[in-house]
């Protein structure tokens, strides 16, 4: 992993395509690493969205991503994968080596952006999740074809207001999808059963809900700051004999491992079924 603190040398022009829930989350992190209101422009046809994105952050809205790229140095595309083909299209001619392509359209390869902008134009691919919305997020980047050790120490740069930032190989993106980028959803399917179980127990939904949630963000907390593996701290709250112990030997009869590993290995299988199917 690189590190990928370190901000900006310059702050250039940007240009972010599409405002919905992950571009706007981009335009807030631009906005809390450094960037000027002026110098983001967000390409948006939702006229509630595009209002919203003004009157939050005071930035540049236009209806297309021709206009916002026009006088910009990156490009984030932040469109739907099925939309990422015709927006390409849109801005080629203006697209040149000197544009940095960030993109975060999940299930879709450095190569095909650069197949559709030309010879030589560098593009970042990164895999970011919904927490990033709270700055609690995890996201990987990775180097296209022509993108440079420099280019990925200014992405991350770019993203480190929305949390974690790791740099991986394009090849491990599949991967990271599988556990980080769908992994929000596995997190609030595992809150809904354990707050259904606590139901069944006696407790009030709300009461469960809250409990549930609030133990896995603690548990969470404490495995990033104990310097502990998952296993040790594990370990330590199953007692022989106790409460704990039996609800995992539970758990392991039924499979858990098995059904994780099945989540995880179809959301990677699926990422390059679409990248199959877009590309």
């Amino acid at each position: 992993m690189n590190d990928t603190s370190a901000a900006p040398a310059s702050i250039p022009n940007v240009a972010v395509l599409g405002g919905g829930v992950m571009g706007s989350t981009i335009v807030t992190a631009l906005r809390t690493a450094g960037w000027a209101s002026s110098q983001i422009t967000v390409a948006e046809k939702d006229s509630g969205r595009a209002a919203q994105l003004r009157e939050s952050h005071g930035v540049i809205v236009t209806t297309t991503a021709f206009e916002a790229v026009e006088g910009a140095d990156v490009v984030v595309v932040a469109v739907k994968p099925q939309d990422a083909a015709a927006v390409l299209e849109e801005i080629k001619p203006l697209v040149t080596p000197r544009h940095l392509i960030l993109t975060v359209a999940a299930g879709l390869p450095a190569s095909f952006y650069e197949a559709r902008l030309g010879d030589g134009v560098r593009v970042v691919r990164a895999m970011p999740n919904t927490p990033a919305i709270v700055a609690r997020g995890a996201t990987a980047i990775a180097k296209g074809a022509n993108a440079t050790d420099a280019d990925i120490q200014f992405v991350g740069a770019m993203l480190r207001a929305t949390g974690l930032v790791v740099v991986v190989d394009e090849e491990q993106i599949d991967a990271v999808i599988a556990v980080s980028g769908s992994g929000p959803a596995y997190f609030f399917a595992m809150v809904e059963a354990l707050t259904e179980a606590g139901v069944a127990q006696g407790l009030d939904r709300v009461l469960a809900t809250q409990l549930a949630a609030q133990t896995f963000v603690g548990a969470a907390h404490l495995l990033q700051h104990s310097g502990e593996t998952p296993k040790t701290l594990r370990e330590r709250v199953s007692s022989p004999g106790g409460t704990t112990l039996a609800a995992l030997k539970a758990m392991e009869d039924a499979g858990l491992q098995g059904v994780i590993s099945a989540g995880a290995a179809a959301a990677a299988r699926r990422s390059k079924e679409m990248a199959a199917e877009l590309g």
